[in-house]
């Protein structure tokens, strides 16, 4: 019997004991400190405590991003914790002081210990408070006009309403540097706004740390544990399965679908686990448990073949089964369902391998498409490919024709490892000017319909917002292709856990566009002709941004009516485009 497999299974929220996934139970838990991962914010203020550089921090995010887990960081680095204590909701040492959630005391306190914690500083203390949004506010305002009404004055409404904007800006801001607020100065942090996709690797690197498995080494059912055999999965091909589970994980982050610690830490164990424990493993027959419940399936939401209907409960596997990957066809298919070839796999996969093949000798064969209307037996032959795709996600080999990032390019969207790679590092200027000529060709594809075909000028349109095509184009102006650059900078912030960080921009002329991972993806849509970007607010409000910011900075300026002037107009023909120019001179109109 393991008790580590409990620990994991408690972290999911899966059955009913979801406990562990709780800061308060973990510090209590003697597994707590194998799988722990210290963050930098955490090093941050311990550090203002024994270098006696006394600051006061507040810290919001969202529940699972890790918070009181800071806390408990901090305390066990400045020696406060001992083993098996668990967590005041405030408590006050000599050069610290902590409130460990303001949503747990009463609201008439709430004020006084705010105020408390703001001042720690003037009293040769650091202070950390964790807190929601909403509390902060309230008490920060009744604070505000407080200290008002202590020099015989009132907060005015414009004070108000810039103590919330200070507050509401700087969630976005995450700055490693004090703000001032009401007369107090503090460092102001919200968690959910730091890139945490590095912790899960870290973590399933820890999980399977083979001292927390070592009492499976006598157990009887050992030959037979999928859980184990899991565990030597990760340890073996930990460098594949974990490339799969960052990029995975990017792709949310990127995508606006930010996964918290504890999502991600659930989704991993739970693909460890199955959710089974120990007895179960021990008393009972599990049918292919080798197969059925590997890390590949489990992680997807699969039990086998079959979707695991209870798995929906948590948020990675819900994403990656709307994200439907196992359904995309790969370059590496026909090698896989034509061929047989196996060679892509280590040994002990291609076993399972080649046993799923002798279910079924028809699955190569049969269409993914329209799996709701194949009839029982073509269902289960999509649903053996769909299980091999898993597998070769995560335990795959990397081969000079069928490159890993390939795969992650063809399942993420053109240009996803390009992407991630600039964001982490710097870059050579030919990953650079391919992106920019990406963005060049997806904008002239976007205002005129046609590809550039050589022209380093791309033109200001006036169109309609939709998928008409349009065989006259007004043109409000030109843009070379020079002044459009793809421009990347460095993100410096010690409170971030990743190493170097850069952020892309599209840089017109002074102006700067962010440039996301949905954009890029867009752009590329554009190119390949498959786009439909009314689905995503947020990306629809970008491509606005870009199209105000490029009329802004290269949009030429018309006279008034009854001026001379002259306009172009784009005239799309079935053999190519022609540029038209109209002049109006002196009330007559003279065609170029």
């Amino acid at each position: 019997m393991n008790e580590f497999v409990n620990y994991l299974n408690s972290i999911n929220n899966i059955g009913g004991n979801s406990t562990g996934s709780l800061a308060e139970y973990q510090v209590k838990s003697p597994f707590y400190d194998y799988i722990k991962i210290d963050r930098r914010i955490g090093n941050h203020i311990a550090n203002s405590v024994s270098s006696q550089s006394y600051r006061a921090y507040i810290l919001t995010g969202h529940a699972g991003d890790g918070k009181t887990s800071i806390l408990v960081q901090v305390l066990k680095m400045l020696s406060l914790l001992a083993p098996g204590e668990g967590l005041d909701v405030h408590k006050e040492y000599s050069n610290f002081f902590y409130i460990k959630d303001m949503s747990e005391i009463p609201e008439a306190a709430l004020v006084n210990l705010l105020e408390k914690a703001l001042q720690a500083p003037g009293h040769n203390k650091t202070s950390l408070l964790i807190t929601n949004t909403g509390p902060l506010l309230k008490s920060f305002l009744t604070l505000a006009k407080k200290r008002k009404n202590a020099i015989g004055s009132e907060l005015s409404p414009e004070e108000e309403i810039e103590l919330r904007s200070t507050i509401l800006t700087q969630l976005d801001k995450n700055e490693d540097k004090e703000i001032e607020l009401a007369g107090y100065r503090f460092v102001f942090v919200n968690i959910a706004r730091l890139d945490n996709v590095a912790f899960a690797t870290k973590i399933l690197k820890k999980i399977a740390n083979s001292d927390l498995w070592s009492t499976c080494d006598t157990c009887s059912a050992i030959d037979r544990c999928p859980i184990r055999n899991n565990q030597e999965l990760i340890t073996s091909h930990y460098e594949r399965i974990s490339t799969f589970i960052d990029n995975y994980y990017r792709y949310l982050y990127e995508n606006d679908k930010r996964m918290t610690i504890r999502q991600m830490v659930g989704q991993i164990c739970f693909g460890l686990t199955g959710n089974l424990s120990c007895d179960e493993i021990c008393n009972r027959y599990l049918k292919e448990p080798f197969f059925t419940y590997n890390f590949a399936n489990s992680f997807f939401g699969y039990l086998g073949l079959d979707v695991n209907r209870d798995s929906l409960q948590i948020n990675g596997i819900k994403h990656i089964q709307n994200l439907a990957l196992d359904k995309i066809a790969l370059n590496v298919d026909y090698k896989l369902f034509v061929n047989h070839d196996y060679n892509f796999f280590p040994k002990n996969i291609r076993k399972e391998l080649v046993e799923l093949e002798h279910k079924s000798r028809k699955y190569f064969q049969v269409s993914d498409e329209n799996i709701a209307a194949l009839t029982s037996e073509q269902r289960n032959t999509a649903n053996l490919r769909m299980a091999v795709r898993r597998f070769y996600f995560i335990y795959g080999v990397n081969t000079a024709e069928y490159s890993i990032d390939g795969i992650f390019n063809q399942i993420f969207g053109k240009n996803f490892i390009d992407y991630k790679k600039m964001i982490t590092s710097a870059q050579p200027s030919s990953m650079v000017r391919k992106m920019q000529n990406v963005v060049f060709n997806a904008l002239y594809i976007k205002n005129t319909g046609f590809l550039p075909n050589g022209s380093s000028d791309l033109p200001l349109t006036l169109r309609r917002e939709d998928d008409v095509y349009q065989s006259a184009l007004l043109v409000l102006g030109e843009v070379n292709k020079s002044d459009i650059r793809v421009v990347s900078y460095r993100v410096t912030n010690q409170l971030e856990d990743t190493g170097e960080k850069y952020e892309l921009y599209i840089q017109l002329k002074d102006a700067l566009f962010k440039l996301s991972l949905p954009m890029i993806k867009y752009f590329n849509d554009l190119i390949n002709g498959t786009v439909a970007s009314n689905s995503n607010p947020a990306l629809t409000h970008g491509i606005a941004s870009l199209d105000t910011l490029l009329l802004d900075q290269f949009g030429e300026v018309k006279p008034n009516r009854g001026e001379d002037c002259e306009i172009s107009i784009i005239i799309n023909t079935t053999k190519g485009q022609q540029i038209q120019r109209l002049d109006f001179n002196s009330n007559r109109l003279y065609i170029e």
